[in-house]
């Protein structure tokens, strides 16, 4: 096994700072900020949300097949961040008459950049080796420095303001931190690290967008089992701050809940990166869905006031740390996955699959947290009153009980999953014999997979 310099790992892994900044906290931060600031009510928030997903079903695939099929990363990467710095400031920076129409139009346009950087990094990071073990480290990196960019997305009220507040003026100072640091990371990557050289047949057509589906039954296993878990994660991450501020009455200590959840997502890479060299990727996969249920479990019974503070804090970072081991097994299970498509077809298709995954989880974070705001709106929660009786079991209800429901199919389904190490180190050898022979006819997959 080669293993990769640390600083190309550096370089690589930077973008996905600012990128994670940009995308994973404000998912959790801007519908509780669009709450109180703008305009926009619950039932809107679900209605923009559910649009949105819409929009991604149709720009990531179609990103992914563009990027394989001009053989290039860098290019869309660069794309990327210059649609994102147009729809930052708008989106961060709303008046307080801003509506639906606001939110979803300048959303829209982020999250299409976000999309244009996101799936070309990732296949590019699928690329750099083709080792089980290296792969779980390459996906280290880059999540450390995604961990990174959260904990300094929900650091900066404190350090910057003196207050845990995301107020406009928050949002407005992390409008350029992000804004600057997109277009010079992108720099160090496009400089330090070169693009992988792929060996392929034939550049993917159109129907490879639909194809790859058909032809791959164990890439609709795989994101079967990720739709279970990006629903109920999705599902978390919309009503988290919600709950714990209509709710638990924690408004301002978000930023003391969250930042220890991101801190302990990033200090527990390492230990799950060891974790991972002893047992297989998707049977961690499987102990990370039992960490998640454990934690709601334990948030539900924890009651409104100041002493649910510290226990929101403890559980919330272990949510975090179980979270963090998920994030660390599913781009590392994929890129093998790209290895076995290869396999089979002869094809580069990395951002095809990458962005089937990226959509996956964006619709499934989309719809998770739609049907979670949901509940409580249908149970008379508005965001607008007192949270009392049925409004407080709908909280519940969606923040608790709906993520659980959908975890326990996805465990099972995660434990039994076929591609473990074993047969990856195959097809990896099997690969490489052909790719220095240039023997590039495609040819059947090993009996025992899928």
């Amino acid at each position: 096994m080669t293993r990769l310099p640390r600083r190309q790992l550096l370089w690589f892994a930077l973008l996905n700072l600012p990128l994670s900044m940009l995308m994973s906290p404000t998912a959790a931060m801007l519908p509780a900020f669009y709450l109180e600031y703008t305009a926009v009510t619950a039932a809107g928030l679900a209605t923009a949300t559910l649009v949105a997903r819409v929009f991604d079903g149709i720009t990531d695939p179609l990103i992914g097949w563009l990027s394989d099929r001009s053989g290039r990363r860098k290019p869309w990467m660069l794309l990327g961040v210059g649609v994102i710095l147009l729809g930052l400031w708008p989106l961060y920076q709303p008046g307080t008459e801003a509506g639906m129409g606001h939110l979803l139009g300048w959303y829209l346009l982020v999250t299409l950049g976000w999309t244009l950087v996101e799936i070309p990094h990732s296949a590019m990071g699928a690329e750099l080796s083709s080792d089980y073990h290296e792969r779980s480290r390459v996906v280290l990196w880059r999540q450390l420095l995604g961990f990174v960019g959260g904990l300094l997305f929900m650091a900066t009220p404190m350090l910057v303001l003196g207050h845990h507040g995301f107020t406009p003026e928050a949002f407005r100072i992390l409008a350029w931190v992000i804004g600057l640091a997109l277009p010079l990371f992108l720099l160090l990557l496009w400089w330090g690290v070169a693009e992988p050289r792929t060996h392929t047949v034939r550049r993917p057509g159109v129907k490879d967008l639909y194809r790859v589906l058909l032809q791959l039954p164990l890439l609709r296993y795989f994101l079967l089992t990720q739709v279970l878990f990006g629903l109920a994660t999705g599902a978390v991450a919309s009503l988290f701050v919600i709950y714990a501020n209509f709710y638990l009455g924690h408004g301002d200590a978000i930023a003391k809940i969250a930042m220890p959840m991101t801190l302990a997502m990033a200090l527990g890479l390492p230990l799950w990166l060891w974790v991972l060299r002893r047992v297989e990727k998707h049977r961690a996969w499987t102990l990370s869905g039992i960490g998640i249920i454990s934690c709601l479990l334990a948030i539900s019974t924890l009651q409104p006031g100041p002493a649910s503070l510290a226990p929101m804090i403890v559980l919330m970072a272990l949510f975090g740390l179980f979270l963090g081991l998920s994030s660390l097994v599913l781009p590392s299970l994929l890129a093998d996955l790209v290895d076995y498509d290869r396999w089979r077809t002869g094809e580069d298709r990395a951002a095809i699959l990458f962005a089937f995954q990226a959509l996956v989880t964006k619709l499934c974070q989309g719809v998770g947290g739609a049907i979670a705001l949901a509940i409580p709106a249908a149970l008379g929660f508005s965001g607008k009153a007192a949270v009392s009786g049925k409004a407080v079991w709908g909280l519940k209800l969606g923040f608790v009980a709906w993520p659980c429901l959908l975890l326990l199919p996805m465990m099972a389904l995660a434990w039994r999953y076929p591609l473990g190490r074993h047969r990856q180190g195959i097809l990896a050898r099997r690969l490489a014999r052909r790719d220095d022979n240039d023997t590039l006819k495609p040819t059947t997959a090993p009996a025992s997979a899928p």
